[in-house]
């Protein structure tokens, strides 16, 4: 069975645009409306920045693609570094949403690898305002969501790493050095938001059974059942 758009879980989509909405399961009317309200400055701060640059974007102009006000604006977020950098944490957080998911499964390591790939290229594509802001703006980060963002890349690369290495001990795998195969991995996946387009000559399910199929190939994979696609 092939993994469709409606497969994946609604927490690895972040909201974007002056429409988006939030979750209407979670907590209370009011903390629902409180997120909703949140998730919506983010998801248009998030367009706005990745159009016109952090530097160049102003709060004004956010809270005129809204529709509301400044003090609207101030009242949820403390100013236009925190919305930054919610932004980002919320972008470096995301993998380790699909990690949590796909690692949890009874698979192969081949099949998980896989699987989680295809997942990857998924995010990191329906998510491209919010990944190119974290790429593009990450200088400007405090120093304290900076250590926070080192911390989860830290992260990421030893649950991955972990992965490649079991694959190795089951045979799955013949890898000359993990370490720089988790960055190609890593790599190749997360910088897909700068060519991507929806309308482009693959879709988004040709491209992330060619990534998948390619890490496979990188690793030098034994097998990989049906339970991966």
């Amino acid at each position: 069975m092939k993994l469709k758009v409606a497969d994946l879980d609604e927490r690895t989509k972040l909201p974007s645009g002056p429409d988006a909405k939030g979750n209407s399961s979670r907590g209370s009317v009011r903390e629902e409306l409180h997120l909703y309200r949140r998730e919506r400055i983010l998801g248009v701060a998030a367009e706005l920045f990745s159009q016109k640059g952090y530097s160049g974007a102003s709060v004004s102009e956010l809270a005129k693609m809204i529709g509301v006000t400044k003090p609207f604006i101030y009242y949820y977020m403390k100013n236009k570094q925190d919305i930054l950098e919610q932004i980002c944490i919320a972008t470096i957080d995301l993998p380790h949403v699909v990690m949590d998911e796909v690692f949890s499964e009874d698979l192969s390591p081949a099949d998980t690898l896989y699987k989680f790939v295809r997942r990857f290229v998924w995010v990191q594509s329906t998510n491209q305002n919010y990944v190119s802001v974290f790429f593009r703006e990450e200088l400007n980060l405090s120093p304290d969501v900076r250590d926070y963002v080192t911390e989860r890349r830290k992260e990421f690369d030893e649950r991955l790493g972990a992965l490649l290495r079991k694959g190795v001990e089951t045979g799955d795998f013949r890898i000359a050095d993990v370490p720089v195969t988790v960055l190609a991995i890593s790599g190749m996946v997360c910088w897909i938001f700068n060519w991507y387009r929806p309308e482009g000559r693959l879709t988004l399910e040709e491209i992330s059974l060619l990534f998948a199929d390619l890490t496979l190939n990188m690793v030098d994979a034994r097998r990989r059942s049906d339970q991966a696609v």
